[in-house]
């Protein structure tokens, strides 16, 4: 007999690191989550024990080639947590001793309640903006890329904070072609990627469009979105301070 599974455990120890910072080698055996359904209901899981909400999701590998199927693994969401979501601007609080991962990435906002079971996406009424973002990942582990998917899936896949800066122009792919990279201090630390291992955003928010059809879900106004990162992924450790720039867009931070 399959012995049952229960994610509270495993949230219950993740959402403990997540707010000491004390990072985890691994989730025990029986705690650990064995498939991608696992991990998300720990992540669910995860999320409900902070007790903070949700503002929105973040998508990873959704990428060309990931949604291909071409990356070691599959496309993933996560969930944004209120309190993670900054302005431009703000200082990112670290825990000691760790590092952290930057992506710079474009968000959009919805304008109004949206449920992508029964409508099709519809980019020009159903958007308010877009913005230029970075996401800091950190994971909850010491080593996020040892534990495996299920269990990156039950971290939230490493979310940590998603500061917003410049809103962009107009919902089209060309709107975020431009020339991208992120700096520090002065010193390019970042380059874009390019061809198929460069998200393209709308590509990209159209992966969570037919994930939450299935699921029957509704996004709701005011809802953020994350779509996958357009720079190289880079770890950095110190204050900074950082700046990123899609064309003429900025957002500016700090790292503590």
């Amino acid at each position: 007999m399959e012995q049952a599974f229960y994610p509270k455990y495993a949230a219950h120890r993740l959402a403990s690191a997540s707010l000491t910072g004390l990072a985890l080698k691994d989730l025990p055996e029986a705690e650990r989550p064995q498939n991608l359904e696992q991990g998300y209901a720990v992540q669910s899981a995860f999320v409900e024990k902070l007790g903070e909400g949700v503002a929105g999701w973040k998508l990873a590998g959704a990428s060309p080639r990931g949604l291909r199927g071409e990356l070691p693994n599959s496309p993933a969401t996560g969930t944004l947590i209120p309190s993670r979501v900054v302005e431009s601007g703000s200082v990112i609080q670290v825990p000691p001793g760790r590092s952290a991962t930057l992506e710079v990435e474009v968000a959009f906002r919805f304008a109004r309640d949206v449920s992508p079971a029964d409508e099709p996406f519809d980019a020009s009424s159903m958007l308010e903006y877009g913005m230029l973002a970075v996401e800091v990942v950190c994971s909850r582990f010491m080593d996020r890329k040892s534990v495996g998917q299920p269990s990156f899936l039950a971290d939230n896949i490493g979310f940590h904070a998603l500061i917003c800066g410049d809103k962009l122009g107009t919902f089209t792919q060309s709107s975020f072609d431009d020339e991208v990279g992120l700096w520090r201090d002065g010193e390019l630390i970042a380059a874009g990627l390019h061809g198929d291992d460069r998200t393209r955003p709308l590509l990209s928010l159209g992966f969570l469009w037919e994930k939450l059809a299935k699921q029957g879900a509704t996004i709701p106004q005011g809802a953020i979105v994350t779509t996958g990162t357009l720079t190289v992924p880079t770890d950095v450790d110190g204050m900074g301070p950082f700046e990123a720039r899609l064309g003429s867009a900025k957002v500016a931070f700090l790292i503590d």
